[in-house]
């Protein structure tokens, strides 16, 4: 996992994501890359690389605002956005979503949040896809569906913080990441 800090780290993960789109677009599911590419200018972009190439991405806010999960956004934990085109195939889902519970409980959190947006209206095939996705990835879905603090609609889903030393081995930070205190895979 590596930040995605620089215009050619930006410009690799634009190309995943045009490619991704196109791919889902020929499994039917519509979804633009215009979002991801939005979401991984912000800080706590991440890639997940593999042999040198990037395979899947996602952004970590820290100190999240979490109201609107309720008492259920009072763990300490982490706030990870996550977009169809960016999330991999299952096999860098399934590292990405390990990697974070790993992250997470070294960095003595409880849980990672992810809120999904829906859009209102017809069927969002794209939100679809990804939440039957990451719940298959052991993701818990904590609400049908709620509004961020920006008042879009998203479905909450959750990740309980696992320990996973030999992650240590498959996946590495050599740019930490995390509070300085806190070993960062």
């Amino acid at each position: 996992m590596l930040p995605i800090n620089t215009d050619a780290a930006r410009a690799e993960a634009a190309a995943l994501a045009t490619d991704r789109a196109h791919l889902l677009a020929g499994q039917g599911i519509t979804v633009s890359a215009d979002r991801a590419n939005a979401l991984l200018r912000e800080a706590g972009a991440l890639g997940f690389y593999e042999g040198g190439i990037l395979v899947g991405a996602l952004v970590l806010h820290r100190d999240p605002e979490m109201r609107h999960w309720g008492a259920d956004g009072r763990d300490p934990g982490l706030l990870v956005s996550l977009d169809p085109v960016t999330a991999g195939s299952s096999q860098v889902g399934r590292m990405m979503t390990l990697w974070l519970a790993d992250y997470a409980a070294n960095s003595r959190l409880m849980r990672i949040w992810c809120d999904v947006p829906c859009q209102p209206g017809a069927a969002d095939e794209a939100a679809q896809w990804l939440l039957k996705y990451l719940c298959d990835l052991g993701w818990e879905t904590r609400s049908p569906t709620s509004r961020s603090p920006t008042g879009e609609r998203v479905v909450r889903l959750r990740l309980r913080a696992h320990a996973r030393p030999a992650l240590t081995e498959a996946i590495s930070d050599p740019h930490a990441v995390g509070p300085p205190a806190v070993k960062a895979l």
